[in-house]
Formats: C-alpha cells, sequence, structure tokens
C-alpha cells in the first residue's frame, strides 16, 4: 500500500461488503451474492459483479470453490487497514 487513500473502498462497496457479511457466515455462490445485492441495493447485473470482482481483489471475500465466496471478517479487515494505516504513517515520517 502506497498511501492510505490507494485501497479504501467505496460506500457502495462497503455496504455491498457489510450485507454479504451478514446475510450468510458460510460461503456464498456468486449467483446468490449477486440476488442479496440486487435485492437490496437495486444494483444491475455488472455492477453486483464488479463489486464482488472487486472485493475479491481487496481479500474481503475469499474464493472457496468455483463460484462461491467467503466473506473475510470485517474485524479483520479492520485490522488489517489500521496495520497498513499505521505502516504507512511510520514510513512518512521515519519516526518509531
Amino acid at each position: 500500500m502506497n498511501s492510505p487513500g490507494g485501497k479504501y473502498l467505496k460506500k457502495r462497496e462497503l455496504a455491498s461488503y457489510v450485507a454479504l457479511c451478514l446475510e450468510r457466515q458460510t460461503p456464498i455462490n456468486l449467483g446468490e451474492a449477486v440476488d442479496v445485492m440486487r435485492e437490496k441495493f437495486c444494483y444491475s447485473n455488472k455492477t453486483a459483479l464488479n463489486i464482488v470482482r472487486r472485493l475479491a481483489k481487496l481479500n474481503l471475500l475469499v474464493k472457496t470453490g468455483e463460484m462461491e465466496y467467503q466473506c473475510v471478517s470485517p474485524v479483520e479487515y479492520l485490522r488489517r487497514l489500521a496495520e497498513e494505516y499505521s505502516a504507512w504513517r511510520r514510513r512518512l515520517k521515519d519516526v518509531c
């Protein structure tokens, strides 16, 4: 992570991530994930698929099967985010 603004979630991605994590604690099928986002947020299929791809790229959804994804715990995401930010600040200030 080069800067703290590089890999943050947009509002719609964060809302979708939370909705998917709350919906299922077990692996969720890609079609079911798209359906959840379409029902809750009225996204098109293309938008929902793009959000799933972005969440997978950021390692917030981990692929567990051919078309199945598992949500990473939101606490784990926040911990990782805080660690990356702390490391960035330390490099920026050359302190500690």
